[in-house]
């Protein structure tokens, strides 16, 4: 008998001349053979992993030999599920059962390759059940797959007992399994593009080399000269997570790119891809078109929310990722390099690069394995989730420890991520000495690089019409709010004779907005033109904007000081007085709301440190100090520590969120948006090429924005179980962005 692991898409019975049935067996062979060639990329002299990789990939489909399944999947009618099947062989084997391979990480991975790694605790009951129709199928298996046959002819094999390594072990499994069965099901081929860490490093150094040219500011100019140097020797250093304390303006981006560069030059055989990890889109937005610019698009995957997962809401605030079908690896739509990411720089966010380590789901931990061997570069690191902050650091030393990763951790405004005290056991942050400092003296260049003075007037409340007074003072001024209602609130004050000078920046907007009203903003400033910008905190870091003021309403401390750094950025006017030049001024509103939890939490302990001293951008101490009370004070993920213990899986993924749940994509017609919009309408489905060339075209909503959305007439759907969402002509404003609402005043296209 025959025995097939897909059927041909187009319809066509197998004994077609024209069809393209999958036989199980070249199947199981193909994903045997890739699983084995990705976890040799990605730990290359760790045979064992090799072996279990290859397992996998033996076992995954093994539940497919059924006679339901073939059934099924000849009259395309029913349904079989067969990953427990595969699972059962992996997991079973006892004295009183002798055939298995006793193996768990092996059978969590295999039962989870569809609809994600179980908890532990519920799999072995799953397993018992499936058990005896599982052996039952062995010697069908054995006859169509020797391999398979051999695997259980003797006793169980050796294996390696992985200890406290059990979680992200078993995540490195699944994720080499699933993207081999991906790429095999697409047809496809792995990709591993060569880093060309060498080249790449000289390209950067000149486009470095050429921005520094145009810095008139010789002392600025020496200290960044200083942050290059500094990294690029400390690429040769032994330690595996290193911190880059920078003060804004000082090169950090770049200088911590060039590290990156410099440290897989030296060590060719160790390192094969950057990721650069970044919390807020306006940096991603932007930083990817530098590295694009520099090293070539086709060298840069960037990936955030555009990556049009079908979402299911699991509840009125969250969505979860929908279960999976095999088709749609076939769509067209479908990307494989956003999931796997075999780029060579992957530029992408937090919530992405977290979220892919604590998931279940195999589209989120497809790209795990190709994290291994990885320098990364975690950006504006002070803004990590506390209540998440223990596991995120125990996720982060197991990669450098075990998986061959390098981490950066670049900021303006370093974190306490060292515990005080050595001997805490409570304490989930590192010991005293994990991390070491890249920069020489960062004490000596925070202070060197002041160009800030903060004017603190928290004393009396005041109201949005006496912030926009104080920006109309100014011909140029920013203010960073804490919502998004906040800034359309102050933004709504001004009159319409501030039009051409006036900016809005929210989430609300399309990236391709928050580009272009970026540039106008960049260029009106140059030019000494009146300009005066309303954002919410996306504009707080990784902007490089230079205005002469600022305001910012009350908020945690870190986030002030990154306000500061979007103040006499380029130090002209500090070079022209000879102090601090640029201005900042923190006030509290009437209306003080800010996000609820940790950053309510970090916004009082500002606010009580701010009461007994007059805190500048370059108190290290009083920075120092407001991390210590801010993580001390608190949980830092105990629960997500013990369920990694227990191997709770689901568990872990159904509750662990990053800095944002995840959004619904909506496409909005802003610009060149409306045109691509029109043709998605034409073609009827969002192809590869639609996708791409619509990614800048996408606002995220949260569970509770969307369905406003939808029941306002906001939104439509291409065709019905499409899941592309479209947003109306009428519903997205010029400067706002989309609006949600019916409500909403001043909706124009």
């Amino acid at each position: 008998m025959k025995y097939w692991a897909h059927s041909d898409r187009s319809g066509l019975p197998p004994e077609a001349p024209d069809a393209r049935w999958q036989p199980l067996n070249e199947h199981l062979r193909n994903v045997a053979a890739l699983a084995r060639q990705l976890a040799q990329h990605a730990i290359p002299r760790y045979t064992h992993f090799h072996q279990l990789a290859e397992w996998c990939g033996l076992l995954h489909d093994y539940g497919k030999y059924t006679d339901c399944f073939q059934q099924m999947i000849r009259t395309g009618k029913g349904k079989c599920p067969h990953a427990i099947h595969g699972a059962a062989m992996a997991f079973g084997g006892s004295s009183n059962d002798p055939i298995g391979l006793r193996a768990p990480h092996l059978g969590l991975a295999i039962a989870g390759h569809h609809a994600g790694i179980p908890d532990h605790s519920e799999f072995g009951d799953k397993v018992k059940s499936n058990r005896k129709e599982a052996l039952e199928l062995l010697r069908r298996a054995s006859d169509d797959v020797a391999e398979i046959g051999a695997l259980f002819q003797n006793a169980a094999p050796q294996l390696e007992n992985v200890g406290s390594r059990f979680d992200l072990f078993t995540r490195m499994l699944f994720s080499c399994l699933i993207d081999a069965d991906r790429l095999d099901t697409a047809f496809r081929p792995i990709i591993q593009a060569p880093l060309n860490a060498a080249d790449r490093l000289q390209t950067l150094l000149r486009h470095i080399h050429g921005l520094s040219e145009q810095s008139a500011d010789l002392p600025l100019r020496s200290a960044r000269r200083e942050v290059l140097d500094d990294c690029l020797a400390a690429a040769s250093f032994p330690e595996r997570i290193l911190s880059l304390s920078v003060p804004t303006g000082g090169g950090k981006t770049l200088s911590a790119m060039a590290f990156a560069l410099r440290r897989a030059a030296l060590y060719p055989e160790q390192y094969r891809r950057i990721i650069v990890v970044i919390p807020y889109l306006s940096i991603i937005e932007q930083n990817a078109e530098v590295y694009a610019r520099v090293f070539g698009s086709d060298a840069v995957l960037e990936h955030h929310s555009g990556s049009f997962v079908r979402l299911t809401q699991a509840n009125k605030d969250h969505f979860a990722t929908a279960p999976e079908n095999e088709d749609h690896y076939h769509a067209p739509g479908w990307r494989a390099e956003s999931e796997n990411w075999d780029a060579p720089f992957i530029v992408t966010t937090s919530v992405r690069f977290f979220e892919s380590l604590f998931s279940n789901h195999p589209s989120d931990l497809r790209r795990v394995h190709n994290i291994a061997r990885s320098i990364v570069v975690l950006d504006e690191v002070q803004v990590l989730p506390r209540n998440l902050l223990g596991p995120l650091l125990a996720m982060t030393g197991e990669l450098a420890r075990y998986w061959g990763c390098s981490f950066v951790l670049a900021t303006a405004t370093k974190p306490a991520f060292e515990r005080s005290d050595s001997t805490s056991t409570h304490d989930l942050r590192w010991t005293p000495g994990t991390v070491r400092e890249i920069v020489r003296s960062p004490a000596d260049l925070h202070a060197r690089l002041r160009r800030v003075k903060i004017d603190w007037r928290i004393q009396e409340p005041v109201g949005w019409p006496t912030v926009a007074e104080w920006m109309l003072s100014h011909r140029q001024a920013l203010c960073v709010v804490n919502l998004r209602e906040h800034a359309a609130a102050l933004f709504d004050q001004f009159g319409t004779s501030e039009q051409d000078t006036l900016f809005h920046l929210s989430t609300r907007m399309c990236a391709a907005h928050r580009l272009e009203v970026i540039a106008s903003i960049r260029e009106r400033l140059s030019n000494g033109l009146a300009c005066l910008t309303v954002s919410t905190q996306l504009i707080e870091a990784g902007v490089d904007l230079d205005f002469p003021i600022a305001f910012r309403a009350i908020g945690p401390l870190d986030s002030i000081v990154q306000v500061a750094g979007r103040t006499d950025r380029e130090g002209k006017l500090t070079d022209s007085l000879g102090a601090p030049g640029g201005k900042l001024v923190v006030f509290k509103p009437v209306d003080h709301r800010t996000p609820p939890n940790e950053y309510a939490h970090a916004t009082g302990v500002t606010e009580s440190l701010a009461a007994t001293r007059s805190i500048q951008p370059d108190d290290l101490d009083a920075m120092a100090g407001f991390f210590e009370r801010y993580y001390g004070e608190a949980d830092l993920g105990s629960k997500f520590v013990e369920w990694r213990k227990n191997a709770k899986f689901a568990s872990i993924a159904a509750e662990f969120e990053m800095i944002s749940s995840r959004t619904q994509d909506v496409f909005v017609p802003y610009g060149s948006g409306r045109t691509l919009i029109d043709e998605l309408y034409r073609v009827g489905q969002l192809t590869a090429d639609l996708r791409r060339r619509l990614q800048r075209y996408v606002v995220g909503l949260h569970p509770w924005e969307f369905q406003e959305a939808r029941e306002s007439g906001a939104l439509s759907e291409l065709r019905p179980e499409s899941n592309v969402w479209i947003a109306g002509d009428l519903a997205y404003h010029r400067e706002k962005g989309l609006q949600i609402s019916t409500t909403s005043n001043g909706i124009l296209a």
